[in-house]
């Protein structure tokens, strides 16, 4: 069972990566981590003003609520004892979509590009395909973010369609891509 288990990955620059289940002890530091993931992240759908909206008791019923599912999953990835990237997947919450979930990530900006977001999702398809329920790992990702969209198709997700328009920054829109993953 993964929750026993940590993997180490090798990143670019030759770090050593820690990717493990999240436990309860970890709630102050995602708290920590969490807004400067944030920090030149065009790409994702929270901001700084959302995290501040968090507390140290809503993380840690996130995190009891991931430890009580089977079919949810909250991985962190650590460098020298600061997490420095998370990912979190859910499936459906009714039995006709139980068999499908879908992923977030977030990566901190010096850890970009070095290897931990694939660690982190290359983790999580482990557990899903070891996961009795899960069938199907789905993604939402914005049109232009190219390297992510790389990362998805390396490691054999599909573009299933689009939601046009569908995010607005600054008076510009980004269509999200849906993407996902058979395993």
């Amino acid at each position: 069972m993964l929750s026993t288990h940590c993997y180490t990955y090798k990143t670019k620059g030759v770090r050593k990566v820690t990717i493990r289940k999240a436990s309860i002890h970890d709630a102050e530091r995602i708290l920590m981590a969490a807004p400067k993931a944030l920090v030149d992240a065009p790409y994702m759908l929270s901001t700084v003003e959302d995290i501040e909206k968090l507390s140290f008791e809503d993380i840690k019923r996130e995190l009891n609520y991931y430890s009580t599912n089977a079919n949810y999953l909250k991985l962190v990835a650590e460098y020298e004892n600061e997490i420095v990237g998370v990912i979190d997947f859910k499936n459906g919450n009714k039995e006709k979509v139980a068999h499908q979930g879908s992923f977030a990530m977030t990566v901190l900006p010096q850890y970009r590009n070095l290897g931990v977001g694939r660690a982190l999702v290359e983790t999580m398809i482990s557990w899903a395909r070891n996961n009795e329920t899960i069938e199907k790992v789905c993604l939402e990702v914005m049109e232009d973010n190219h390297g992510a969209i790389h990362l998805y198709k390396s490691l054999n997700f599909i573009e299933e369609g689009r939601k046009a328009r569908a995010v607005k920054i600054d008076g510009r829109y980004q269509d999200l891509i849906q993407m996902a993953l058979f395993v």
